[in-house]
This record gives structure tokens, sequence and C-alpha cells, in this order.
């Protein structure tokens, strides 16, 4: 598996901050991939640099610029210049930008990071403490915060047809704490406990340095999505634990990006397309298909439902372009993944 270009190697080389002498191998290093998210960025930073002047955890910070056109290159190195730069040479997408990231991290453990988080005070302790105390564990997610106070759905387990089956036709939101219609998400349990899980959301990775580099990062045929599901499928099968530990407290500011029906055409459909991509290696082209299929009456059923509401509201038109967009998209995609 490819986890780097030489390129962002040698960008990692001379873009490397050194570690201050009593620092030589720091407990973590902390991954966030950046594409025009200036602002949020510069506040996820400011969260890490106040957590690094505590010396709650010493601390390496990458941040993996995918040819950011708003200065978010500039304002991290006039504003952090402790934080290590590597510009990945174009938007490669996120597991691809974290393992160009990571590729040189010193840490003794990695923490992948959106950009649009706040890391509480103790978060990075109580991880690193997780992990020291228990060897067979690869992987912790934290419990993360959203901006109504609400603890976010951060956990799931493996996914199967019958989960996208509910989504596709809004079971899974009718009957959320169900146990059924809400397998996929554990909706049915109140994210309040230490736990094993199968799978944390790559929002918020805290990882074994020895388990991430065995299993070679992250896979680069997913642009976005589903990396982290495909991440720790291998983590387990490579013998790791997974955890939750709800005492690490991550604020995420979800929604932060563009509205138009465009921009989330492109998001649903890097989304079903990731997939896609995971169905067809995990379980075989028949249930690929399958999947395909269910996406599109999904898309099928919300376009309908749209056009009607757009005969009596046609503000709502921008909803019946989107879907148009999802539907052709869902129809086009390949089982090949990013790089096939």
């Amino acid at each position: 598996m490819t986890t780097a270009s030489s390129t962002s190697t040698e960008a990692a080389e001379s873009a490397r901050v050194p570690l201050s002498p009593e620092t030589s191998q720091p407990d973590v290093t902390v991954s966030i991939v950046s594409y025009n998210t200036c602002d949020p960025l510069r506040n996820c930073l400011a969260s890490l640099q106040a957590r690094r002047d505590e010396a709650e955890v010493s601390l390496e910070v990458v941040v993996a610029d995918n040819s950011s056109t708003d200065d978010s290159v500039a304002m991290v190195r006039t504003q952090f210049p402790w934080v290590r730069v590597v510009e990945t040479g174009g938007n490669i997408g996120y597991g691809r930008a974290n393992n160009a990231g990571l590729a040189d991290a010193v840490g003794r453990y990695f923490f992948v990071l959106n950009s649009d988080t706040i890391v509480q005070p103790g978060a990075l302790k109580v991880m690193r403490d997780f992990m020291d105390e228990n060897p067979p564990v690869g992987c912790v997610g934290a419990q993360l915060v959203l901006s109504d106070g609400s603890t976010q759905t951060s956990c799931a387990r493996d996914p199967g047809l019958l989960a996208v089956f509910w989504e596709q036709t809004y079971f899974d939101r009718l009957f959320p704490n169900n146990k059924i219609t809400g397998n996929y998400l554990m909706t049915d349990w109140d994210y309040k406990d230490r736990r094993e899980v199968e799978q944390v959301c790559g929002a918020c990775l805290f990882v074994r340095r020895e388990a991430y580099r065995q299993i070679e990062g992250f896979d680069p045929a997913y642009f976005m999505y589903f990396e982290d599901t495909d991440f720790c499928i291998r983590l387990r099968r490579a013998g790791w634990k997974i955890y939750f530990v709800p005492e690490a407290r991550i604020d995420h500011l979800l929604g932060a990006s563009s509205k138009g029906w465009q921009s989330r055409a492109r998001t649903i459909s890097a989304y079903n397309k990731s997939r896609y991509y995971y169905f067809n290696r995990y379980y075989g082209r028949l249930r690929g298909l399958t999947l395909k299929l269910i996406v599109l009456l999904g898309a099928t059923l919300r376009l309908l439902a749209w056009s009607l509401i757009a005969l009596v509201k046609p503000s709502y038109r921008d909803q019946v372009r989107l879907f148009v967009e999802v539907w052709r998209q869902t129809w086009r995609m390949s089982p090949a993944g990013e790089l096939g």
C-alpha cells in the first residue's frame, strides 16, 4: 500500500521543526488535514497550544495541507511556528494526506484529528494513559461533543446492507433508538461508558504507533469517508482492540463547510463512492451491486419527493438539482475506488 508520495516525504523533511532536547520523542504526534479551513484550523491549533503550554502531554503537531487557497499554510507558519506543515501538492483526500503527515512522525502515539475540533483539557492525557495501561488496544476514540452540547454518534458497528436500507428509507431517523434500525451507528447506546467497539470516527483517532505502521496507515483508494471504517477493520484483523473512552472530550464543530447544493452533492457522492468501494472490497461484487441499487432507490425516492414539493414551493428546486446529481454520480460509481 502506498502511504505517501515522495514529494510529500521531501516536504515533510524540509518543514520539520526540531524537537526540544527534553522531548526527543513526544508522547503524541497530532495529524490534522486542512483544505481551506483556515479559521477552524486556527482554533484547533490554539487548543493544542494550550494543552502544550500546560504540559499535559508532550506534543508534535503536523498539518497536512491539501493545497488550500485560503492562506491556511501562511497562518500556521506565522501564528504557530512550532507546528510542522506538510504540503501534499494537491487535494489528495483525507486518508492519503494523513499518511503524508505521519510519514515522519516521531510520537509514541498518533492522533488523527479533524481541523474543526477543539481539544478540551485532559483529553490527551486520558487517551495516552489509557493506551499506556492497555497494550492490546491499538486505537481509542474520544467523546465528540457537538455545538449544542449533545454527543455525536462517533462509534459504529461494521456496516451491512440492512443498515444502508434503513438509512436510505429514513427508518433509522424515524426509530433512532431502536436496536434494529439504530444498530449501525449504535444509537441504542448512550455513549456514557468505556467499552470495546468495532470502529470509531475518523475525526478523532488516537492510534498506537506500532499499530498504524503495522497496517500501513490509511488505504489511499478512499478519497474521503469510510477510510476510518476500513482502517478500523484492518486494525482488528491485525489483532488490535478498539475502545471508546468518554472521559476524553473533544468539541466537534460539524457543519462548518459550504451548504450550497453543489457542495452537498459532492459530499454525498463521495460518501456513496467510498462506501461502494468498501462493500466491494470486503463483501464482494454481488453485495456491492446490491448496495448500489439500494442507494439508487434512496436517491430516487428523495428526487421524487423534492420534485413534488418544488411544484408547490419553487424555492426547493435546489433540492431537486441536488438529488439529480447524486443519482447521476451514484449510477456512475466504480467498485475500484479512488485509485482504480
